[in-house]
């Protein structure tokens, strides 16, 4: 009698298994905003996947891209990356379908601005972390404390970085981050403060 619901409770398990199993192998994006865009400003964002078994197959679905960008699968095909200069400022709205080995598609859509050039420009300076530091993060905010947004799209590994997304007549706060060799991100630097003119 024992033997009979050891083996029905290894079938339950097992069936489990496979429906898990299943699951795990379908692709999703993960990736479900993207960073604003500047004209005639280089432009880079990576959209990632979780699931599925590569290779993946990538395509805009729906609508198209802002002018001047395209998408490129990394060379895994696990994630995309949309790059380029973007030269009309505009709403951009589309659908970045992936497809994974066994056949499941992932679809999210996106709404992506491009902003006009910038008619000002904040230049950003400070001084160079010690330690196994490989470069520095940057950060943004239109409230002095915060909270802020990371406004770099790759690790700045210079201690200058120049900001031309800012809007006229605004006053925005700025910190930094120093990232270290094993990825580990310190806290905020002090804050500086640059006001926008008008016009």
């Amino acid at each position: 009698m024992n033997k009979k619901v050891h083996a029905f409770t290894s079938l339950i398990t097992f069936v489990l298994f496979l429906s898990s199993a299943a699951a795990a192998s379908q692709v999703k994006i993960a990736t479900q905003s993207l960073p604003t865009g500047t004209v005639n400003t280089p432009y880079s964002t990576t959209i990632t996947t979780s699931g599925g078994s590569v290779p993946f197959a990538w395509w805009v679905s729906t609508g198209s891209l802002p002018p001047g960008l395209c998408l490129t699968p990394s060379g895994n095909s696990r994630s995309a990356v949309i790059s380029g200069e973007p030269t009309v400022p505009a709403s951009y709205q589309f659908s970045i379908s992936v497809q994974g080995r066994g056949g499941h598609t992932s679809t999210v859509a996106y709404t992506l601005m491009i902003d006009p050039p910038a008619e000002h420009v904040v230049d950003l300076s400070w001084n160079a972390s010690g330690g196994n530091v490989v470069g520095y993060n940057v950060y943004r905010g239109t409230v002095q404390g915060g909270p802020y947004s990371q406004i770099n799209i790759s690790l700045v590994a210079t201690t200058l970085y120049s900001d031309s997304t800012v809007v006229n007549g605004t006053t925005y706060y700025y910190v930094t981050t120093a990232v270290d060799t094993e990825g580990a991100q310190s806290g905020f630097s002090n804050e500086a403060e640059a006001q926008i003119p008008g016009n």
